[in-house]
């Protein structure tokens, strides 16, 4: 790395595009990172792609540049290591701009939990804490949409990928003499996997604070409406709340309000509502009145008993030693949910049954067996 930042390079038209692919067609490892905006629509609308390539810094500009395609190829090569900084949300805005997933990808903060360094750590505080360099964060709430981009704005946004490729050095290297490579080979492919997914909506009704509560029938209603929304906010590009907010879905699957003057007086819907929404909401109330009687869902897991509790806490402390010996977060070992999947197999059925993220792969082995264990000398 040069002990100074070079000056960034705006790429704002076709022929600088095409320049800059040329460099990094033939680099092993970028870093990537990308502004965005989004307060008012469902989907992120891209500020500006930053590209590092251990000698050049790429500030590409989509408000500029209409078309972005010359970037697929780099961001498709299999040969090309993405280096991210927590790239859930990039790999979403570059999906939706270029139509493609960045492969392979190495995200430095699921690296750095692995390598021991904390859970979900900020990329200014990994900097400070590997190399020794403060990153400033002056710029964060700036307006990527606006131009001219300020020079304030373009310096802060090529610091947010100079550092990232020490940083992957240095992790490869300590994932190495740690032996946990493999580990974050399952971590990269589960991300690349969630990633890929094609989310219809139609298991969003189960993240609804409460929606546990409701019956088989109401829940029925609640995923209607919910596949409804999420149709509704992708089509109007509005973000999900703006369409009808939860509180309302959960009211409408409760009540089935039975006319417009019922639907009025629904908590939140307010006449604007009822003008844009209030006939298609009927028309999806009555489709379930007269759906089959057998057509319903499970009922959600309801919170776990207070008698569990105690297991829980026990099956928390295996988890918490595991996670001391090897240096790990607890956090990245297994998730509160996981504890709790597992002991509500338990109260269930009384045998243990693992979730999906503790059965197989790593954890499988460093923390999975050792909960079983763990259950199997309560039950003796």
């Amino acid at each position: 790395m040069p002990d100074q930042m070079p000056p960034p390079t705006l790429v704002a038209d076709d022929e600088a595009l095409h320049t800059c692919v040329a460099a990094l067609q033939h680099c092993e490892a970028l870093a990537v990172d990308t502004e965005f905006m989004r307060t008012d629509t469902f989907y992120p609308i891209l500020g500006l792609i930053q590209i590092y390539d251990g000698c050049h810094c790429w500030l590409i500009d989509p408000v500029a540049i209409e078309d972005l395609q010359p970037l697929v190829a780099v961001f498709k090569d299999p040969l090309i290591i993405k280096v991210f900084h927590s790239c859930s949300e990039d790999l979403e805005v570059l999906q939706h701009k270029l139509g493609c997933i960045p492969v392979p990808v190495f995200d430095t903060q699921i690296a750095a939990a692995l390598a021991g360094y904390g859970f979900s750590k900020g990329y200014a505080a990994l900097v400070s804490d590997m190399l020794g360099v403060h990153v400033p964060k002056g710029e964060t709430r700036s307006d990527w949409l606006q131009r001219p981009l300020r020079e304030a704005q373009l310096g802060y946004a090529a610091s947010d990928v100079y550092h990232l490729l020490p940083v992957y050095k240095q992790l490869v290297a300590d994932l190495d003499r740690l032996d946990r490579v493999d580990w974050m080979a399952e971590e990269m492919a589960f991300l690349a996997e969630r990633a890929n997914l094609r989310d219809d909506g139609s298991d969003y009704y189960r993240k609804v604070k409460g929606a546990w509560r409701l019956s088989p029938e109401e829940l029925l209603i609640l995923q209607r409406l919910c596949q409804w929304r999420e149709a509704e906010a992708r089509h109007c590009n509005r973000p999900r709340n703006r369409v009808l907010a939860e509180r309302t879905l959960l009211d409408l699957a409760t009540n089935q309000p039975s006319s417009k003057v019922e639907l009025s007086d629904i908590e939140g819907m307010h006449p604007g509502l009822m003008r844009r929404y209030g006939d298609i909401l009927m028309s999806l109330l009555q489709t379930t009145e007269d759906s089959s009687p057998t057509a319903h869902l499970e009922p959600l897991n309801a919170p776990l008993p207070k008698e569990s509790r105690d297991l829980g806490k026990h099956l928390k402390e295996v988890v918490s030693l595991r996670a001391e010996a090897l240096q790990l977060p607890v956090e990245i070992l297994a998730r509160k949910r996981d504890v709790e999947e597992l002991v509500r197999s338990v109260c269930d059925g009384g045998t243990p049954v693992l979730p999906a993220s503790l059965a197989a792969g790593w954890r499988h082995e460093v923390v999975g067996l050792a909960l079983l264990k763990a259950v199997a000398d309560i039950q003796t």
